[in-house]
């Protein structure tokens, strides 16, 4: 309770500081961009607008429902291209991004430096683009940040879309850059869990472990989290040789998400944590369980079983088969490649010495039959010959 009070005043305070800059009254949205936080504002419109927003990320149509009942109590507020978006969320029907696309294109013809439509612009380009890597849709985003951001300045929206769009193509140093404008936005608007969360994932990227550290003391006790950070956060505290922690949050992965792939992740990690080979190959084949195409998890479980028994022949043929897997899925690994030579080797050996011990046991089977029945036969006849 307190702490929805204690996020609402933030959003209405923000939003009261910087109502003389905005054309229209959702465009504090992009300063307050996550749903869950749009729903307890205590300013109407955003309410309505989360609950769109809702809608279209879950499919759920209560959400749009309970918009439609709400709106006609905001609609002196709006302005005209307020209204306009919330149409368009309005009719979105599932999975057709490129006509609710097309739709907004010909509004921002109308209203070309909206904020709130150049936001959901934005929001619709971004998935087709995240998707299928469509180009059209990068440039399309690009273009709306330019817009918002001539209109009313850099903002916690337009930093963090730029922030994932230029990330993967840039060097080490601009990468730096980037998260250091991040850290920025963050410190600005410390409630904003998206420009948190990205933080975090970036951090990670850059080996910044004790920076992730640092951001979950906060996100950790948050009422709405992502089970993917919280994987991030774990693994960064195994980075730091703090494993207790890291089992913490682990486990709380293993009570609260459904996701198979991060299921999968976390018990591999368990599987890292433990002490006794046993344990490592329990949480190791746990983890293939949920995802058979976890590349990582085979090669640790088949470089495992190598590791906990090298003579027995058959715990290197099923070494072999774990890694041959994990090769099919991560098919540059030389880590894997190099193990599974050595284990081919070996197992070449194993076979050449057993074939060759079979065959000599056989020779000599037959140099005895030979020896022994030869010799038999010969006494034999010279018996004979001497009582001839």
């Amino acid at each position: 309770m307190y702490r929805s009070i204690k996020i609402s005043f933030l959003i209405f305070s923000i939003f009261f500081i910087s109502l003389p800059i905005y054309a229209g009254t959702l465009d504090s949205y992009v300063y307050t961009f996550d749903t869950d936080e749009l729903l307890v504002s205590s300013q109407r419109s955003l309410n309505v607008l989360g609950l769109y927003l809702k809608y279209y990320e879950t499919g759920n149509e209560e959400y749009k429902t309970a918009a439609n009942q709400t709106r006609p109590y905001i609609l002196s507020s709006l302005k005209p291209d307020d209204s306009a978006a919330l149409n368009v969320l309005s009719e979105y029907q599932p999975g057709n991004q490129v006509e609710s696309i097309n739709r907004i294109e010909i509004l921002i013809n109308n209203y070309p430096n909206s904020v709130i439509l150049n936001a959901l612009k934005i929001l619709f380009n971004f998935e087709v683009w995240e998707k299928f890597n469509n180009m059209e849709a990068f440039k399309k985003i690009l273009s709306s940040i330019d817009t918002i951001e001539k209109t009313i300045g850099e903002n916690p929206f337009s930093i963090y879309y730029k922030s994932i769009l230029t990330w993967e193509e840039e060097n080490l140093q601009e990468k730096e850059n980037i998260f250091e404008n991040l850290e920025k936005a963050f410190f600005s608007y410390p409630s904003n869990r998206k420009i948190q969360e990205l933080l975090i994932v970036q951090a990670f990227e850059l080996g910044k472990y004790e920076r992730v550290k640092q951001l979950s003391t906060d996100y950790v006790n948050r009422s709405q989290k992502d089970e993917r950070i919280m994987f991030l956060i774990a693994l960064s505290y195994y980075n730091l040789d703090e494993k207790s922690e890291s089992r913490k949050i682990v486990d709380w992965i293993l009570q609260n998400s459904n996701k198979k792939t991060v299921l999968s992740k976390s018990y591999e990690l368990l599987g890292d944590i433990s002490e006794t080979n046993s344990q490592k190959v329990n949480y190791y084949k746990t983890a293939i369980d949920l995802d058979p195409e976890n590349a990582e998890a085979l090669a640790k479980l088949g470089i495992t079983l190598y590791k906990s028994n090298k003579a027995t022949t058959d715990n290197l043929t099923i070494s072999r088969i774990y890694l041959t897997k994990a090769l099919m899925y991560d098919p540059d690994n030389s880590d894997i490649k190099e193990t599974l030579n050595t284990i081919d080797r070996k197992l070449s050996g194993k076979h050449f010495l057993t074939t060759l011990l079979t065959l000599f046991i056989v020779i000599l089977a037959i140099f005895y039959i030979v020896f022994r029945f030869g010799s038999k036969e010969d006494s034999l006849t010279a018996s004979k010959e001497e009582r001839n």
